[in-house]
């Protein structure tokens, strides 16, 4: 979430400026959101439904729609970048910023601050930003996929709870280490997977992802029990 501290200067990579006027004041827009932080303007409008769609371009990043093909890999973000787009577009958006300008400019800030929240919180998350790519391809995952299709991956699942359900200590510090290690690996591999375009292996492993994701939460859930 912003915060008034997020404003302070940083090494995060700004949004890069946008060759689009304000169509009150003709200053060219900050970000890609259709709002300008202008003392004097006050121009404010929703996100068009294509740019609230596509979380890559609503940041200006290489994603989804630059085609079957490409060179450019939409799953490799570095997330300091990412995060520092953010925070410029959440200070250009925030609705305290927008509270005195009137009801309507008030909730369209609400609007568009919960959709940069929505997007940033996708594409930080490896197993989210999987998914939403694959979205994009028309692949979803649903409970049938993880319960049927990945018999082999849920037995390895539920021997490493079991040994983590009768671990303590520096035996949980131990197996929550291994899953970090599990899951940089099966990141690595689904990032491998997107960018040769293997659909499969990547729906794969976002499958992976999401098990072992559920290891964690239990883990750090023994940890602070201990």
């Amino acid at each position: 979430m912003y915060s008034a501290r997020d404003d302070k200067k940083s090494t995060y990579t700004l949004h890069p400026k946008t060759k689009i006027p304000c169509p009150k004041c003709k200053t060219p827009l900050p970000t890609q959101l259709p709002t300008c932080p202008e003392q004097k303007c006050g121009y404010i409008a929703p996100v068009s439904s294509d740019l609230g769609a596509d979380y890559f371009s609503l940041f200006a990043l290489p994603g989804v729609r630059d085609g079957e093909g490409s060179s450019r890999n939409a799953f490799s973000i570095d997330p300091r970048e990412l995060r520092g787009r953010f925070l410029q577009m959440q200070k250009v958006c925030h609705p305290d910023r927008w509270a005195q300008k009137g009801e309507d400019e008030a909730q369209i800030a609400v609007n568009q601050s919960a959709l940069l929240n929505k997007a940033y919180q996708t594409l930080l998350s490896p197993r989210l930003r999987g998914e939403y790519i694959l979205s994009h391809h028309g692949i979803d995952i649903t409970e049938m996929d993880n319960m049927d299709r990945e018999q082999e991956l849920m037995m390895q699942v539920m021997e490493a709870r079991e040994e983590l359900e009768s671990a303590e200590g520096e035996e949980v510090k131990a197996l929550m280490e291994a899953n970090a290690e599990r899951v940089e690996k099966v990141t690595a591999e689904l990032e491998d997977a997107i960018g040769r375009e293997d659909w499969a292996q990547a729906k794969r492993s976002v499958i992976q992802l999401r098990y072992w994701e559920s290891f964690k939460r239990a883990g750090q859930g023994m940890e602070v029990d201990h």
